[in-house]
């Protein structure tokens, strides 16, 4: 039975992810009036949205790195005074550069809530792993969906400065809470009573566990699994990202459909949905099995793909499908590897997230590239590609995960064991 300390623990994971969806969303309406603002160059604004991108990936491996140092808890405050630091400056700066170096602070904050959200979900997500992920990326949905219309009101009320402003507050909430709470394997948990721990519902093992014994960030990087765990969700993460990047560019360019209107019932279409699938699917993902449910998600992905592809300009009824199937991708590949690197998950999936982003990356831009080169039909169309290739490392993913992981690293390869 849950004690009230842990069931803390839960409110603090989704309201912070609600928060995350909400602050990041923010940018859809202040960023093009930063822009207009301060008449700044198309070429000036895409540097800053790549800056804060780079941002994002560093800090989250830092993030990582720390996580496996000093723990959850002091990474996932962290993240909070960086985006506190961000939402002030941003104010109060009085230029382009300086709003975007304050941007930077902020999108560091992601990064470090990034890892330290998901490790703190593989420590107390111990049932059900796979339907409470979801449940807590509905969260982060439905912070998004919150953020446009909110940040447009106080931005045509007040200015897109105080929608950075108005933004503390709530973030001040987590930030409180979470250094009053206590969080598995912090040190004022090990010296509580067992009866108040939220660790009581952990398994044995990793409550015990010396922090000399935990593993790092950079095992976790040498570990092979992680590296596939990464291929699978850096996969999984571009066919997602392909409809909201790039679906609008494509009706647009190649078939001449307006982006404020065609393009824009296609996204919002394709997030509603999303998020849909996020709330309900985690039911149907614990009785059917999180690799069988990966797998037909995937091959539905695909079937979507060739059938929205394949009707053309009204493909773009059919393709915001997409977000019902692609929405379980994350939680459901994170729940994953939480079921098979058991107490090191926190650490693992934290390197995982690093390394799908960078593969993500490199998929966008490898998407902008062939619109360049090949032509604007074919960008968008090669997510297709990628949807295909997510089954292959399924099935690579699923011949592996047939060894089992050590329950320690360190003390499986001195004892000659696989890692």
């Amino acid at each position: 039975m849950k004690t009230h300390k842990s069931i803390l623990l839960f409110v603090i994971l989704f309201g912070a992810m609600f928060l995350f969806g909400f602050i990041e969303n923010i940018k859809g309406v202040t960023f093009p009036l930063i822009k207009t603002d301060f008449d700044a160059s198309y070429e000036q604004q895409g540097i800053m949205v790549s800056l804060l991108s780079v941002s994002y990936v560093i800090f989250g491996f830092l993030g990582g790195i720390l996580l496996g140092r000093f723990g959850v808890k002091k990474t996932f405050i962290a993240g909070f005074i960086f985006m506190i630091l961000g939402l002030g400056a941003a104010f109060f700066m009085p230029g382009f550069w300086s709003v975007a170096g304050a941007l930077l602070v902020i999108f560091a904050g992601f990064g470090f809530f990034e890892v330290s959200s998901n490790a703190l979900a593989t420590q107390i997500f111990t049932y059900r792993a796979a339907l409470l992920m979801n449940l807590l990326h509905f969260f982060y949905g439905a912070g998004s969906s919150f953020s446009p219309r909110t940040s447009g009101a106080i931005s045509a009320a007040l200015s897109w400065r105080h929608v950075y402003l108005l933004s503390i507050p709530l973030v001040l909430i987590i930030l409180i809470s979470s250094i009053f709470a206590r969080f598995p394997g912090s040190s004022s948990v090990s010296a509580s009573s067992p009866g108040s721990s939220p660790q009581a519902d952990l398994p044995k093992k990793e409550k015990e566990r010396p922090a000399a014994e935990r593993v790092s960030f950079f095992t976790a990087l040498k570990t092979p699994m992680v590296w596939i765990f990464s291929l699978v969700l850096g996969l999984m993460v571009a066919v997602e990202l392909c409809s909201a990047n790039w679906a609008g560019l494509y009706f647009q360019d190649v078939y001449n459909l307006d982006p404020r209107t065609s393009g824009a019932a296609f996204v919002s279409n394709f997030y509603i949905l999303f998020t849909i699938s996020r709330l309900l699917s985690g039911f149907a993902i614990e009785k059917i099995g999180y690799m069988r449910s990966l797998y037909i998600a995937t091959v539905a992905t695909v079937f979507v793909f060739v059938l929205g592809f394949g009707l053309g300009a009204r493909g773009i009824y059919v393709l915001p499908a997409l977000g019902f199937f692609t929405a379980i991708f994350w939680p459901t590949v994170l729940a994953t590897a939480m079921g098979y690197f058991r107490e090191d998950s926190p650490v693992m999936t934290s390197a995982i997230i690093v390394i799908a982003g960078a593969i993500t990356s490199l998929i966008q831009f490898l998407i902008g590239f062939i619109n360049r080169v090949v032509g604007p039909a074919w960008g968008y169309r090669s997510c297709l590609v990628y949807a295909v290739l997510i089954i292959a490392a399924l099935v690579l993913l699923t011949k592996r995960m047939r060894r089992s992981y050590p329950a320690n690293t360190g003390r499986g390869r001195a004892a000659g064991g696989r890692s």
